[in-house]
Order: structure tokens, then sequence, then C-alpha cells
């Protein structure tokens, strides 16, 4: 058997620091990622009226991203595992986000096996996203344009240690992400649960989270939970949820947000897709109160790696004054986006 040993020393001497390693399937490192190009169009996108045409996004299908992913077998079935994520602007070039943040995707290292699940530390996606992800009718493709992934409780934690396991047709999460706060275990830091369960054409899953937020020079509470349903008939999978976050901080008002969702995705054939939705949000303190959002698309796939889609959406506000939920302070806006997504 091949041994591996830890020595020091100079010359012929050597220094044995531990007992002998078993040698096992090499490490793999693995470098992948997605780019994004498209050109949206989009009506009343400015207080007053105007349309705008851009392409300056960080990718309309699939998020612009660079992955670095590694694996070593440990044996017994156990890995060690990271993932250094990075996005980024097509349109410029630029990082994806205004801080400068080299991975601000996700940054985790972590140790897993097959049968007692993986635990990981560092930035990771919340919980609700990875619920969530399953029952959205487009699968999380245009986040910059569907509100999901904004409503996702945060959509990424910092400092977060996450436990994940599948169970047969049950997926289990549960994690903590650490506030840092000295003397103050709960204030900055997060806490959710969270399950989905696939049996034949049926699934539904739900979450329910916790976090303490930075609210001006005090800490907030944030409550949020989230369920969802999907079946599928034929080529036809209909899916949809709801989601409610509900923020208390000292000396603001109370803000409800509530989100609900409902749509399909259709394969038409092995290279085309259908995909349509609805999305409502509802927001308490919000002077438009609440925005619907309407939302076709088609994609067509020329490869398993190489994706042309086009996307029409409509969204109208209960009251047209400018907010938080309405930035342009419209009635309505109409808005169509074609573009190419590449995976390597």
């Amino acid at each position: 058997m091949k041994m591996v040993w830890r020595t020091m020393g100079v010359g012929a001497t050597a220094v044995v620091l531990g007992a002998p390693l078993s040698a096992h399937a090499q490490s793999s490192v693995q470098l992948y990622g997605t780019v994004d190009g498209g050109i949206r169009y989009q009506t009343n996108a400015a207080k007053g009226g105007g349309t705008v045409v851009t392409m300056n996004s960080n990718g309309y299908y699939s998020s612009n991203k660079l992955d670095f992913r590694g694996k070593e077998d440990l044996g017994d079935g156990w890995n060690a595992h990271f993932l250094l994520e990075s996005g980024f602007n097509l349109g410029n070039g630029a990082y994806d986000n205004t801080t400068g943040t080299e991975f601000n995707r996700q940054a985790f290292v972590g140790i897993g096996n097959a049968k007692y699940g993986s635990i990981d530390l560092g930035r990771q996606y919340t919980i609700a996203h990875d619920i969530i992800s399953i029952y959205d009718p487009f699968n999380f493709h245009f986040t910059p344009i569907i509100p999901l992934t904004v409503a996702a409780d945060g959509t990424r934690d910092n400092n977060d240690v996450k436990y994940k396991n599948t169970f047969g047709p049950l997926l289990f999460e549960l994690d903590n992400s650490f506030g840092g706060v000295a003397g103050d275990f709960s204030s900055g830091a997060g806490r959710a649960v969270g399950v989905s369960y696939g049996a034949g054409p049926a699934g539904f899953g739900g979450v329910y989270g916790h976090r303490n937020l930075l609210s001006g020079a005090s800490y907030a509470g944030d409550s949020y939970y989230m369920v969802g349903g999907s079946y599928r008939i034929g080529p036809v999978r209909l899916s949809g949820g709801f989601m409610s976050e509900d923020l208390q901080s000292p000396g603001a008002p109370h803000q409800v947000t509530n989100n609900g969702f409902g749509g399909l995705s259709w394969r038409l054939s092995p290279a085309l897709e259908f995909r349509g939705g609805y999305y409502q949000t509802a927001v308490s303190n919000d002077k438009a109160s609440r925005r619907g959002l309407s939302v076709l698309s088609l994609a067509y796939l020329l490869s398993k790696r190489t994706t042309l889609y086009s996307e029409v959406d409509y969204s109208s506000y209960r009251h047209a004054v400018v907010s938080t939920l309405n930035p342009a302070g419209m009635s309505s806006q109409t808005a169509v986006t074609v573009g190419i997504d590449h995976l390597f």
C-alpha cells in the first residue's frame, strides 16, 4: 500500500510528524462558469417616462460568473470540497457589485458524505434561495427581472455554517450565520431551516428563518417563511409559492413584505422550452403598495452549453408614485429581452 509521510529535517534526517495516511483518489479542481449577453428594451424606465435600451447587466437568463470548485476524496465516502465564485458584468467587465468584493457570490469550504450530508463554512446562499429555486417556474432564470432572488431572505449569508442532506425524496437544510458582535450572539446573526419533498409528479417544501439586521444604530428582528409546491403533467411542470418577511425596526414603521408567485415550464421539444409566470409583491409601508409582474420566455438550446433566449415582461403598480418598489414612479412598464447564454 502506498503511504504518505510528513517529514522535516535536513539531508537524510526525517522526523515523522504523524501516522501514515492512506492515499486516496487525487484531488480535482474545476474552472467553469457562465457568460450571458443580452439586450433589453424597457418603456417608462425613468420618472416622467422614456425608454432605455441596454446590455449592461450581470446576465439576464443566467448570472455571469467564474467558479473555482475543488474536491478531494478522503475515503470511506467522505470528501473535502470548496467553491469560490465571482460574478461579473459582461457589458463593462467590472465586478457585479459596488464594493469590489472578489468572490461576492459564494466562497465556502466544507466536508461531505453521501450518506451523512455536508457541512460548509463561508459565504453561501440562504436556505430560502435554495428552496425557492425548486418551485420558481423560471428556476431562477432572469433573476434581474424576477423578484424572487432579492426576496430570498437576504440571498446570501456571510460567516455561515450550513448542513445539507438528502434522505431519499426529502431534502433537509439547516444553517446559522454568525453576527460577530462582541457580547451578543444574536445581533447580526441569522438562522434558518428548510425542507423539500418530491415524490412522483408532486413536490412541496418550506422554509423558516430569523435574522437580526442592523437598522440604524440598533438591530431589528426579521422573520421569514416560505411555502411552495409543484406538479408535473407530462412535459408541463406547474409550480408556485408564497413567502412573507416581517421586519420590525425600532423607531421605523413596521414592514411586512409578501411575495406570491406561480406559473409553468413546458418542454415543447428537446431543444425548445417555454416558461410563463406571475409574481406579485406587496410591501406594507411602500407608497406604491403593490407590484404585479407577468413574464413569458422562450429558450432554444443550440447545444447542451449554449442557449438563445427571449422574454417579454409587463409590470403594473397599484400607485404610480416614486418608491422603493416603483423607482420610476410609473403606473406600468413593458420590456423585451433577447440574448445568448453560454456555459463553459
